[in-house]
Order: C-alpha cells, then structure tokens, then sequence
C-alpha cells in the first residue's frame, strides 16, 4: 500500500525533475497523474474538439510524455493511477461521446504501456442542467462509453475506475453516476461479466460522498473489493475544496475502519491540489503541507493495515 497523490498542482508550478523530485523527498511512493490536462474541459463543454495526442499512436503519445515519464523514472515515483480527461459528454453535442471514447482508449495504452494499473473515468452523470436526459438514457450512455473500451482492456493489464460523482447547479450538490452505492455495484458488476474478466473497479472519492451526506463506512461496506482506487480530500461539505484531511468535515476514523474492514489492499492517494499551489500561497509553505499530507497517509496506512 503505497502513499500517493495527485500531480497537479505540484508539477505543474515547479516542473517535472524539480516537481517529482519534491514529491519523493517528502516520501511520496507513487502518483495519480494528471493526464486529464491534455484536454481543457472548458474547450470541451464550449463545443471545441481540438487535435489531442490521445488520438495519436501510442509511440507518438509515448514520446510526447518522454521527457515527464522519465522525471518519474529518476524520482523513484510510481504510477499507481492516472485521471482521464473529462467530461465524457457533452451537452448538446452527441459526437462528443464517440470522440471521448477514441481518447480513453489511447489514454488506457499509455496507462499500460507505463505500468500504471488503474484508469479513472468519470461517467455520465442525469444532471438538473440537462433535465431532458432521462435515467434510461444515461444508463445507455454509460453502457455504450465503458462497453466501448473492454476490447482494448482486455489486451492490457489496465482497470478503468468509474467514481462516485455528484454534479452542482444553483448552489446545490445533486447526485451523479455511482453516488448511490447499489447503482455502482450494478454498474461495476454488470461491465466486468460483459468483459469476462475485472476490468473495471471503483475509485472512491471521499469529498464527494461527503459533499452529498452520504454514510462513508456503509458506502464502502457495500462496494467492498470493487474499491480498486481512491481521491482521499475533505471539504467543508458545500464545496469541493480538495482539502487535506481533517481541514474539513469528514470523519476520517470512519474511512480508515471501513477501508480496514473490507481488506483494502490498494494504495492510498490524495487528491488534494488545493492545498499545494503556488496561486494560493507562497513557496515555503508547499513543502509544509505536503508533509502534512504525507504524514497524514502515514497514519492512514497504519491503522487500516494494522
């Protein structure tokens, strides 16, 4: 079970050498990479398509990320997951899906190809802002997106991991794809008999559940081994802050006895950018939190394998 987090804010305020090598001083062992920046969900939800290097094949992809892969090399850094570029759809634009679909199935060879063995994907959500989406529809949706990817899974040794999403409108927090426990086990069940093998897990997000009040330690009761990854951040409820732990309200003895409970056996990553970026504050103080962070899954680690 290795401590992790995400690479952005980090790498990209000091660079890739100087970033990774920050990371693994603090005593970092593996990353969530952010693979997700090679598209701007903003060109997408804007109806913009651009050329992206996931489209491209893979030794081109590979040597776009040479020179970052080898940073992560020379660190000593694993790649224990990597986040996808999203949203998976867009509204009002209906190509938007198969186009996304070619993209995650370069980002799954990349994944393979560097040894990172869990793939975040973040499903198609019913969404107030797009009310003419009915729940059929997005189970279709949903079906269609990771369906679509099982035949380059089963040629890898990569797991795609649907999260538990909310999606926000008004100043409100509203359920998405997986929030409900029952609904991401159908999900997870359902794909992984349609690909004969485990491709598919579950990457729990802790803000998440908490942003929605749900029950963490009978949500992670429920999914059990399907858990395959995790986004550990606090926030205060309201926001998605992606907070270190404790700087909010979630009740983290809570998620370590559940995680101890059902035998986790995945590493531990934050996902707490928020906290790690020169925007909010100055440089001396990114070491200090990321201690923090680090020390914090130090405890983590203990109590759920003890």
């Amino acid at each position: 079970m290795k401590i992790c987090i995400q690479t952005g804010d980090v790498v990209d305020d000091f660079g890739f050498e100087r970033g990774y090598r920050l990371l693994r001083e603090i005593g970092f062992e593996g990353i969530d990479w952010n693979i997700d920046h090679a598209l701007s969900p903003g060109q997408l939800k804007e109806g913009h398509f651009p050329s992206c290097i996931f489209e491209r094949p893979l030794p081109e992809i590979l040597d776009h990320y040479r020179e970052e892969i080898e940073a992560i090399q020379k660190s000593g850094l694993s790649i224990s997951q990597a986040h996808a570029p999203f949203p998976a759809h867009v509204r009002g634009i209906p190509q938007s899906d198969d186009y996304m679909i070619e993209i995650y199935k370069g980002c799954i060879r990349l994944c393979d190809a560097v040894g990172c063995k869990n793939l975040i994907i973040h499903g198609i959500s019913c969404s107030p802002a797009e009310p003419e989406l009915s729940a059929g529809d997005v189970d279709r949706m949903n079906a269609h997106l990771y369906e679509s990817l099982i035949p380059v899974l089963k040629q890898t040794k990569v797991t795609v991991c649907l999260e538990n999403l909310f999606t926000h409108l008004g100043g409100c927090n509203f359920e998405g794809t997986c929030s409900n426990p029952f609904e991401a086990v159908r999900y997870i069940d359902a794909l992984n008999e349609k690909a004969g093998s485990e491709c598919f897990g579950l990457c729990l997000d802790t803000g998440h559940l908490n942003l929605l009040r749900k029950n963490l330690r009978e949500y992670v009761r429920i999914l059990g081994r399907r858990i395959k990854a995790l986004h550990i951040h606090d926030n205060d409820s309201v926001n998605d802050q992606h907070l270190l732990p404790f700087a909010g309200t979630l009740r983290w003895n809570d998620f370590t006895g559940a995680m101890k409970e059902i035998g986790y056996q995945g590493d531990l990553s934050f996902e707490t950018f928020n906290q790690t970026r020169l925007s909010r504050m100055d440089i001396e103080y990114i070491p200090v939190f990321l201690r923090a962070i680090h020390d914090i899954g130090e405890i983590f680690r203990e109590r759920i394998q003890g």
